[in-house]
């Protein structure tokens, strides 16, 4: 008798952007804490390798065609940047922001940098926006001292759990329409384990 061949559900594909290392690391650990929750996705998640928004939103873009011509079409397109280089030059910023909207892209700005998103989700720093990458960096640290730029997903895990997301995504609509991306009962899911 021929064995059958378990049925594996096809996994919802999400090509997301990262403006870096640091961004690398908490994407993939949202798609940990997902597969955790029960939720199997495949987060194609590309390091974009930093510089101003354009510039990141460009790599993007490139990278997510060729993937895309190879590997075949994605479900959604997200980008994680940071917003402290926006106002630096706006022509470019404004060009970065229409670039990402002709193809499709959600942005999920980080204001001003990643580390004030990664303050959003510790309690009683929910709605804490530091003004400068360095006050941001400062007051993390202050809750967070083992924290440094660029700590893999793992690392993160160890002290970021999926009731921690589900705080920041409360507090961030950018990002909770991200983990919606993924899955509309993503959210639910990781505030159960609050």
């Amino acid at each position: 008798m021929a064995r059958r061949r378990a049925h594996r559900p096809q996994r919802r594909r999400i090509f997301v952007g990262c403006e870096g290392a640091s961004e690398v690391g908490y994407v993939a650990l949202i798609r940990l804490l997902a597969e955790e929750a029960g939720f199997f996705v495949h987060l194609d998640i590309r390091d974009c390798c930093g510089g101003d928004p354009l510039a990141i939103i460009e790599t993007a873009v490139r990278e997510h065609e060729s993937r895309k011509a190879r590997h075949g079409a994605y479900v959604a397109r997200s980008i994680f940047l940071d917003a402290d280089r926006r106002g630096n030059h706006p022509g470019r910023s404004a060009r970065a922001i229409r670039l990402a909207r002709d193809y499709g892209f959600h942005a999920i700005w980080s204001r001003p940098v990643l580390e004030a998103l990664l303050l959003r989700h510790f309690p009683r720093s929910v709605r804490l926006q530091p003004a400068t990458p360095e006050l941001a960096l400062e007051a993390l640290q202050s809750r967070w001292p083992e924290y440094r730029k660029g700590m893999a997903a793992k690392e993160l895990r160890e002290r970021l759990d999926g009731a921690a997301v589900a705080r920041a995504a409360d507090a961030e609509s950018e990002l909770r329409r991200f983990l919606d991306s993924i899955d509309p009962g993503l959210l639910r899911a990781l505030r159960q384990k609050e």
